[in-house]
């Protein structure tokens, strides 16, 4: 390990253990805001959030909500504070995906979830608070669900909600369309022949004991497969399902499911050609993070660019975002302006991230607006959440600051390469005078003069000659 990956992987590191340690969690939080959005009410202008004990307790005017003395303030004056974004289907943040393996529906995203992953790092600074991790689209039955907050140690520490439903996929494997339909089919198929047969065995069992043949005191102990569990579940009605629709191509089997599982539907973007169809579902459904998409008219060979947001909400269908794991479709405020940017309207864009997956995830009564008695889940911006140059100052999860990007250590140091960057390339400062060297000797023309030098301009003096020494007198004798 080089010295720079080391220093990466040391930053990261760090900043994990820094956001997985929360601030003091205090009983009485007031927010007094410039502006709150609650999604489900007015506009309020100057106004106030009282939390206590991670709930809301009071929301209002700043005149009309009095903060008590021992409740801390965080001062959001000349900022937007709405609640935090609901992600009604993600794949991020897993160790790996079971893909592999596409008939696994006894697995549990909990054992692939990385508290640590970068991924969830992202979310906070992009105002997420609650996010419902699935697998992967390339599955056929993938396995439980679960619904986490980005913040936490460890996944306990995460958690919201277990169990949250099974991942399904018409998702076309190596064998086509069709081929993923059949297998999908056969797949539930096995699963009520099972669930019969086992019905069947207990009621044998029922009427043997009732006639006698197995003593009065003796129960049924047998239970179902645990590989199975799940999956009897989902054909039973008694756990829900996450259907991953590709195209336009496979609504059709979308709906015939619906009629047998308890099934919400995320849609890929190619859906235009069955937006009658979508319709007879009857409740809300879960967009991919690719809202766009080019379609070519066969007779003018022109493209035109369609919406699926746009499409559902001119159908009437209520429809949920997402957010993708990186680009530009993993913030918030561009997916809200693909939306409005082609026509849909801004409130129904806001419920599409907030309320809208909340209710799908059954968390209605407890996340998705700023209500009271709601969950003290809130974001506080810069500015509006529509514009590109907003961001994410703070996040407050049931009343705990999780977030506060002056402090976030990553854009600390990510500020700090660019400003030392920008200081080479501005090569060294000119404007400093040169210092003068110390010691006894002086400086001619830059050079250090020697001893026996003499300033510029003085003719030196000749040095008169000494007499040469006389000869020392003879003795005569």
């Amino acid at each position: 390990m080089n010295a720079m990956s080391l220093r990466k992987n040391l930053l990261g590191w760090a900043v994990a253990a820094s956001l997985a340690v929360p601030a003091v969690c205090q009983d009485l939080v007031a927010v007094k805001a410039g502006k709150i959005l609650p999604i489900t009410g007015p506009i309020l202008e100057n106004g106030v959030v009282l939390l206590e004990n991670g709930r809301i307790k009071k929301i209002g005017k700043a005149a009309d909500v009095e903060i008590p003395w021992a409740a801390k303030v965080i001062d959001a004056s000349g900022k937007v504070v709405m609640p935090t974004w609901v992600v009604a289907h993600s794949q991020g943040g897993q160790r790996g995906l079971n893909e592999n393996m596409q008939n696994v529906p006894w697995l549990s995203v909990a054992d692939a979830i990385d508290p640590s992953a970068i991924y969830f790092e992202d979310a906070l600074r992009a105002g997420v608070g609650t996010i419902h991790v699935l697998a992967g689209n390339q599955t056929l039955l993938g396995g439980q669900g679960m619904v986490v907050r980005p913040f936490g140690r460890t996944v306990e520490d995460m958690a919201v909600a277990a169990n949250t439903g099974i991942k399904l996929s018409l998702q076309a494997g190596n064998g086509g369309r069709l081929q993923q339909i059949r297998k999908l089919r056969r797949a539930l198929a096995d699963v009520r022949e099972y669930l019969a047969d086992f019905d069947r065995r207990k009621a044998e069992f029922d009427k043997e004991k009732a006639a006698g043949a197995i003593p009065a005191d003796k129960t049924w102990t047998e239970e179902l497969d645990r590989q199975k569990k799940g999956a009897c579940e989902l054909v039973q009605k008694k756990a829900k399902g996450w259907l991953f629709v590709p195209s336009f191509a496979e609504v059709d089997e979308a709906l015939r499911l619906a009629q047998e599982l308890d099934l919400t539907c995320i849609l890929g973007p190619n859906i235009d050609e069955a937006i009658g169809m979508l319709k007879k579902l009857g409740k809300p459904v879960v967009l991919d993070e690719m809202l766009e998409y080019f379609e070519t008219d066969e007779e003018t060979q022109k493209e035109k660019k369609l919406c699926s947001a746009r499409l559902l909400a001119d159908a009437g269908v209520p429809f949920a975002l997402t957010l993708g794991q990186s680009g530009p479709t993993s913030y918030a405020w561009w997916q809200l302006g693909t939306c409005v940017r082609n026509g849909v309207d801004r409130q129904l864009a806001l419920e599409a991230l907030t309320t809208v997956p909340a209710k799908l995830l059954g968390l209605d009564s407890q996340i998705g607006s700023l209500t009271e008695g709601k969950l003290g889940n809130l974001q506080i911006l810069s500015g509006d959440p529509l514009q590109a140059t907003s961001w994410v100052e703070t996040v407050v999860l049931e009343g705990q600051i999780v977030y506060e990007r002056a402090k976030d250590p990553r854009l600390q140091f990510l500020f700090a390469e660019e400003a030392n960057k920008a200081k080479k390339a501005a090569g060294p400062d000119k404007t400093e005078p040169a210092q003068a060297p110390t010691g006894d000797k002086p400086v001619q023309d830059g050079k250090e003069a020697k001893k026996d030098d003499k300033p510029a301009g003085e003719t030196p003096k000749e040095t008169p000659k000494a007499d040469p020494p006389k000869a020392p007198a003879r003795e005569v004798r």
